[in-house]
C-alpha cells in the first residue's frame, strides 16, 4: 500500500511537460532539484502547463511508482514560489490530498481576521 505520509512530499511549482515517464522525471528531480527519488524518502509532484494534470513519482524497496491524475473539472491552483531558491514547495499529507483534489491551498487575504 502506498503511504504518502512516510517521506517528504515536494510540489514542483513550475509547470512541466508531462509527456515524460518515471525515469525522466526522476532524473529531473535528481539533477535539477537535488532530490534522489530512488532513495525512497521523497514523493515529487509535477504539474502540467495547463494545471489540469499531475504526475507523482516515488520509489520504495518494491519498485518505482508513477501516479497520473487528471482533474475532470477545473485546474490545480497556481501557487507562488519564493523569489530566491528552487521553485518547489513542501506540503503536508493533508495539503497534498487537498491539492490533488483541486482544492485551494492559498487565498488572497482581504481582511486581517477573515479571508
Amino acid at each position: 500500500m502506498l503511504d504518502i505520509s512516510k517521506g517528504k512530499v515536494t510540489l514542483v511549482l513550475v509547470p512541466w511537460d508531462l509527456r515524460a515517464g518515471y525515469y525522466k522525471l526522476a532524473q529531473t528531480a535528481k539533477f535539477t532539484l537535488h532530490i534522489d527519488v530512488e532513495k525512497g524518502r521523497d514523493w515529487v509532484i509535477f504539474i502540467s502547463k495547463r494545471r489540469n494534470f499531475a504526475k507523482i513519482i516515488h520509489s520504495d524497496a518494491k519498485g518505482n511508482v508513477l501516479i497520473s491524475r487528471r482533474l475532470k473539472e477545473g485546474c490545480y491552483q497556481q501557487l507562488l514560489a519564493k523569489a530566491t531558491g528552487t521553485a518547489t514547495r513542501t506540503l503536508s499529507k493533508d495539503e497534498v490530498i487537498s491539492y490533488l483534489n483541486g482544492e485551494e491551498l492559498e487565498v488572497k487575504r482581504t481582511n486581517l481576521l477573515r479571508g
